[in-house]
């Protein structure tokens, strides 16, 4: 009863229509074309990937024998299947890393008993490693293995170096394998300490610094720096034992001086880098126009934040003109599913229609949806995410209605929330909306004007069709209805409102209350609506206000209280370096009235803060360096030939990753500090015993000094650097899944170490001759003055 007229009442049939229906359908799911409901696991931070789904799945398995026949589990994506890949190449890559280096050490050692006390040094370096790791949280990741992998080439450095000098020791005529060996440690102590000291200060910055880069990286770098102490400490206490009791036996003195591969080698290097003093202008002159090539050629690279990794996750993003139904946006991507469900490399393909997945929510877009795709892994398909993006592109592009636009691109990195939807985001940034729609419109024309940019199309829509209701407000006064009881009505009348819940059992179901869909199909039945005033008198809606159609935004953004309106591209055939300086260039053609601004978020500020991060980086670690080299030496000339020798191995990086389509990013700031720290390594090794051959009883002159230490040095250098190539060579490779990560890196760092052989061969010899000898000529002239 919704009246009492004493006997006579009124119903709510009579004045009703009441249905038993189901809410309104804003959301659909589905998988691989079947209705679902889906749920998002996420793990805790300092849970374990691999460990959470394995325990998921086994309690998903129990929950399937207690469910009903007609209802199924699938899985729509799960990173712990990529995790699990990844780790398991980087495993792979790091046992073939450990190989090589062995397999080079034996060649250039020429001993299995010296071969020996490195395969004996390696896995207790490595064990200690993992009890560091153990000790500091560190769990098994890419990163962590990573690390791993560029310490195995970087980590029998100083125990090569003492092995060699203590093998040198035993064959120019010691007695005793005992007191070789310490007195060989002994010589090579402050060396090694110095080169190991150098590298932990090109780390540390790593630390210091704040920033995404330096987080993502942390783990690497202090799995690098753990291994290089232990190994330093190894070098000098494990080795020299080893090696006194495995070269206990004296070996025999070779006949003559060219007997061996390696005297011969020793020979002809000698003659090399005598000839490279006499010309050492133009050998330095040489280097130099590498590093201006170098320099020319870097732009061409491109740049990127982080490498895409082949995970096999692609989504297909359906955005149809505002105001278009949930049926309408269901529809089309129905159709897009029939053309990708049979394809064979295709798993799995989840279907949102109506919403937008944001972070852990789900907002209700109707004319939005997508289509997330997980293909087969990685191994089982020939073809790359990229190379199916691609043809699933031109396979859907056709199927968008007129207005609508169907994007593929491959799915963002979970996990960094910058990343942004698209490749590249352009703010629009001013105080009036239509302006700044106008203004965001002609960048998307130049945006689409550019064929390495792809999915161009505007964040914010201002076209979603609304009815205006514009009150008066005098009339509506004096017919004594406020404006809040109009909007109250009009409310609870076209949107309904939930009057009360009707229990049934255990389940609550919400009543609500409006006005058949049938009967509001116009803005002259909206007009027609019935608003009541405080006095119980009833008016229509258009007796009191002025009903209209128009257009508005569907959401107005602003960041730092400012509106904007974003541009979103994704880049195709270039790097997102590329695309965005060659987009800026167009963008800051247009003429933009006073107030407004153009400014780029997305992987664009990324790259920004990278550039930053990775100038505090190195500027920090090169100081450090420098601080650490000079309180060796005790002076500067060393470090600053020893920085000058740098800029080298950074163009033989550059050459690397042109060589191999590569572009800049992050990870290539790792490999350019393993560079650095091969660089200064060799450069302490040589400048120490030149000095020492300088000061003894039969002191030589700078040229012989040089030439004497660079020929003594020519093995240990060449295996520290050929075992670091060699520890990076799997990678670099991009040998199974997770490689693609870290294969800049691995490039990146070989390309410098291959052009660090000849620098450290031939340039730092130059060098020190010129700095030698400008100082011995300084302080002649300094002697002549007080005379």
């Amino acid at each position: 009863v919704v009246k009492d007229h004493g006997n006579a009442k009124t119903y709510l049939r009579d004045v009703a229509r009441v249905e038993d229906a189901h809410e309104e359908v804003r959301v659909i799911t589905r998988l691989d074309s079947n209705p679902c409901v889906k749920l998002s696991v996420q793990k805790q931070p300092d849970a374990n990937t691999v460990e959470v789904e394995k325990t998921l799945r086994e309690r998903m398995s129990e929950l399937t024998s207690v469910m009903p026949s007609h209802i199924e589990i699938g899985a729509v994506e799960s990173q712990a299947e990529y995790v699990g890949s990844a780790l398991s190449g980087v495993e792979t890559a790091a046992m073939q890393a450990a190989v090589l280096v062995l397999v080079v050490s034996l060649l250039f050692l020429g001993s299995v008993r010296q071969a020996l006390v490195l395969m004996t040094a390696l896995p207790t370096t490595l064990v200690i490693n993992f009890a560091l790791m153990w000790l500091g949280g560190f769990s098994i990741n890419i990163f962590t293995l990573a690390g791993l992998v560029i310490a195995l080439g970087v980590m029998l450095d100083s125990a090569i170096v003492v092995l060699e000098n203590i093998s040198r020791r035993r064959q120019e005529g010691g007695e005793d394998a005992d007191q070789d060996a310490i007195h060989a440690t002994r010589q090579i102590a402050g060396a090694v300490v110095a080169g190991t000291a150098t590298l932990l200060a090109l780390f540390v910055p790593y630390v210091l610094v704040s920033g995404l880069t330096s987080l993502l990286f942390r783990e690497l770098i202090l799995v690098v720096a753990g291994v290089m102490v232990v190994s330093l400490v190894g070098s000098l206490t494990l080795v020299p034992m080893l090696a006194s009791v495995l070269l206990r036996r004296k070996p025999a003195r070779r006949r003559n001086r060219g007997s061996g591969w390696q005297d011969l080698g020793h020979e002809l290097y000698g003659r090399s880098v005598r000839g490279s003093l006499r010309w050492r202008y133009s050998v330095t002159s040489l280097f130099f126009g590498l590093v201006v090539f170098a320099a020319v050629l870097a732009p061409v690279l491109g740049s990127e934040f982080l490498p895409e990794i082949d995970d096999g996750r692609i989504v297909i993003k359906v955005k149809l003109p505002t105001g278009t139904s949930v049926a309408e946006t269901d529809r089309v991507l129905a159709t897009i599913e029939e053309q990708i469900v049979d394809d064979p490399l295709v798993e799995s393909a989840f279907t949102l229609v109506g919403g937008k997945v944001w972070g852990l929510y789900t907002f209700e877009v109707a004319n939005e949806g997508e289509i997330d795709v997980q293909l087969v892994p990685h191994h089982a398909r020939s073809a790359s995410t990229e190379d199916v993006m691609h043809r699933l592109q031109k396979d859907v592009s056709g199927l968008a209605p007129p207005g609508g636009k169907v994007m593929v691109r491959k799915m963002r990195l979970k996990g960094i929330r910058k990343m942004g939807e698209s490749d590249l985001e352009i703010q629009v940034r001013g105080p009036d909306v239509a302006t700044l729609y106008e203004l965001s419109g002609k960048v998307v024309r130049v945006a689409q004007e550019r064929p390495n940019l792809a999915n161009v199309h505007l964040g914010m829509d201002l076209t979603k069709p609304e009815l205006l209701v514009r009150i008066d407000r005098a009339r509506a006064d004096e017919l004594g209805v406020s404006v809040a009881d109009v909007a109250t009505t009009l409310q609870a009348m076209l949107h309904g409102v939930i009057a009360t819940r009707y229990q049934e059992g255990d389940e609550h179901y919400s009543i609500r209350l409006r006005v058949p869909e049938e009967g509001v199909r116009d803005k002259q039945d909206v007009a027609n609506l019935v608003v009541s005033a405080e006095d119980g008198r009833q008016y229509r809606l258009r007796d009191l206000a002025r009903v209209s159609e128009g257009t508005g935004p569907v959401e107005i953004v602003r960041e730092d209280q400012v509106k904007q309106v974003v541009v979103l591209a994704d880049a195709r055939d270039a790097s997102v370096g590329k695309a965005l300086s060659e987009l800026k260039g167009e963008v800051g053609k247009l003429d933009l009235p006073p107030g407004y601004e153009i400014e780029y978020g997305g992987k664009a500020r990324l790259m920004e803060d990278l550039t930053s991060t990775a100038l505090g980086i190195l500027g920090l670690a090169v100081f450090l360096a420098m601080v650490v080299l000079a309180v060796q030496f005790n002076s500067v000339r060393y470090p600053v030939m020893i920085l000058c020798s740098i800029p080298a191995g950074a163009a033989g990086m550059v050459f690397a990753l042109w060589a191999a389509g590569l572009a800049m990013g992050a990870t290539v700031l790792v490999g350019f500090l393993v560079v650095v720290a091969a660089t200064v390594n060799d450069g302490v090794l040589l400048f120490t015993l030149a000095d020492e051959l300088r000061e003894g009883s039969a002191a030589l002159d700078a040229a012989a000094a040089v030439e004497r230490a660079a020929t003594l040095r020519l093995r240990p250098r060449l295996m520290t650097t050929a075992t670091t190539i060699a520890g990076l060579l799997p990678l670099a490779f991009d040998i199974g899944a997770g490689g693609e990560l870290l294969q800049p890196l691995a490039v990146g760092a070989i390309g410098g170490l291959v052009l660090e052989i000849p620098v450290a061969l031939f340039l730092m010899p130059g060098l020190y001759v010129m700095a030698v000898r400008s100082r011995g000529g300084l302080q002649r002239n300094q002697r002549l003055d007080v005379a």
